[in-house]
């Protein structure tokens, strides 16, 4: 599916600063015109998500941006490069944000949503008093007005966007690029009306290492952790696992949980792993199975995919099986949602937020790396189709041989995950097929 190992692979021998801003000025406005013509030759005209129409767009906005290569800070050419990779309209086509903002001086903050509102949910500690307020506005815009600014640099669907909107919103020189704040400070007004100024710092949050500093959904997981007060709940614990399967003795249920569909530090086979879960689920004969997908970013499909189609099988026609996803749920993760669903059919209940992609989407391609900036942008060669099939030539492989056919992926059930229920470590779409077992 979407090239995971290739792409980290790549990212782990890359400096782990892109650009710094304090020397924008100093920047060869030559290496600018170098990435752009990459871009051009090397993306766009290769990219097989870009529509005719996109495909001309993005080809007259790099020209545009040329022409002001001599003035851009490394924000701005940041932003530009991003602009272009939205024209795609594709999740897997884009610019990958945590690469953009690396090396710049961030806010002392950290934010995190819950339930459409921000929150700050770490800070520097000097700032410990801003800590689990809920921001009304960052600059004067809100974060509905944030969200559609981001839209312009951001692909996939609106809950898949939100993992990289926080590499935005917390970087000051991004904001001042994009015409949000002034320079020299951000300001942040909380829904008491009270407003804080903060300014950029180099030193508040120590970097993530490795792969890590470049996957949002990892990003986002510590965030949630960070926050909740309370014994953590299930889907919380075991941080490091890839997998897990619980046994929930007393709904006669079994929880599986997957954060990614490939195991990034090379020490399981996933694929092996998910067919001994298998056998597992047989000889614990279960009547109820959850399915926990929210924190899946992708990888294989196919590690995954004879477990999806055994486990309806497996809890038999008056067995039931839920499924949770969100925005995070995205590449390989949506696929493995969708072969659960196409065996298991109206057993198959969906608990918790859209997935992060259409179910149309383009995949499978190298990512290429900017020669001046170092930026990464990815593009994708084959389409993925989960309503039809996806039986053209250009579909992927393992796709036409093991086609997906559904009419919606859409939740079933859609409870509300408020910052309260994190900072009491609840789970309430957990709760909502908890509540459904009890009906029953």
């Amino acid at each position: 599916m979407f090239r995971l190992m290739i792409v980290f692979g790549l990212m782990a021998t890359l400096a782990p600063a892109v650009f710094s801003q304090e020397n924008a000025d100093g920047v060869d406005p030559s290496g600018r015109v170098v990435d752009f013509a990459v871009l051009r030759t090397e993306v766009i005209a290769i990219d097989a998500s870009y529509s005719d129409g996109a495909r001309e767009a993005a080809l007259t906005l790099i020209s545009e941006f040329e022409v002001q290569v001599q003035s851009m800070s490394d924000a701005e050419f940041g932003l530009a490069v991003a602009q272009v990779s939205a024209l795609s309209d594709n999740g897997h086509s884009q610019i990958l944000a945590p690469m953009m903002a690396a090396g710049m001086a961030i806010l002392p903050v950290r934010f995190l949503l819950a339930d459409n509102q921000l929150y700050v949910v770490a800070t520097a500690p000097d700032l410990d008093a801003l800590r689990n307020r809920e921001v009304a506005t960052i600059c004067g815009q809100n974060l509905t007005e944030l969200r559609a600014l981001w839209n312009r640099y951001a692909t996939g669907r609106q809950g898949y966007q939100d993992q990289s909107l926080y590499y935005f919103i917390e970087t000051p020189a991004l904001l001042e690029a994009a015409g949000v704040c002034t320079p020299g400070y951000v300001e942040l007004e909380f829904v008491d009306g009270e407003r804080v100024a903060l300014e950029a710092r180099s030193d508040v949050f120590p970097p993530a290492e490795g792969i890590w500093q470049f996957l949002p959904n990892a990003r986002a997981l510590s965030l949630v952790q960070q926050a909740s007060i309370s014994d953590s709940p299930l889907y919380l614990q075991d941080p490091e696992a890839v997998f897990r399967l619980v046994e929930l003795s007393e709904q006669d249920a079994v929880y599986i949980q997957f954060r990614s569909n490939i195991d990034f530090s090379g020490q399981i086979d996933l694929r092996e792993v998910a067919d001994a879960a298998i056998g597992t689920l047989r000889e614990i004969g279960p009547s109820v199975v959850i399915v926990d997908q929210r924190f899946n970013l992708g990888g294989d499909l196919n590690t995954t995919r004879d477990l999806m189609e055994a486990i309806p099988e497996i809890v038999g026609d008056s067995g039931s099986v839920f499924v949770i996803t969100s925005g995070r749920t995205f590449s390989a993760g949506i696929s493995s949602v969708g072969y659960l669903k196409q065996a298991g059919s109206d057993r198959v209940t969906i608990v918790g937020e859209p997935v992060g992609d259409n179910l149309e989407f383009w995949a499978e391609g190298d990512p290429v790396r900017l020669p001046s900036s170092g930026l990464m942008v990815m593009r994708a060669n084959e389409r993925h189709n989960y309503m039809t099939g996806c039986q053209e030539d250009d579909c992927h492989r393992s796709i036409r041989i093991f086609p997906i056919r559904v009419e919606s992926l859409e939740p079933d059930l859609a409870p509300a995950f408020t910052y309260a229920d994190i900072l009491e470590g609840r789970d309430p779409w957990l709760e909502a097929i908890y509540a459904v077992l009890d009906e029953e």
